[in-house]
């Protein structure tokens, strides 16, 4: 659920446009939004990883 919070928020800091912040505001606002985006990647990896691996020690 994180993760979905996650991916949401990035979306909206890479898609804003505010003429108000400048470029260099503009810049930092994407960045932080690709940091998002990048952020719950890893949640969703790592829960993946999680699963399998419990998985297979279930199995042995």
């Amino acid at each position: 659920m994180f993760a979905v919070l996650l991916i949401i928020f990035g979306s909206i800091l890479v898609g804003l446009t505010s003429n108000s912040l400048g470029s260099i505001g503009t810049n930092i606002m994407h960045l932080a939004g690709i940091g998002c985006l990048i952020a719950a990647i890893f949640i969703v990896k790592a829960k993946k990883d999680t699963k399998r691996r419990a998985k297979r020690e279930c199995d042995v």
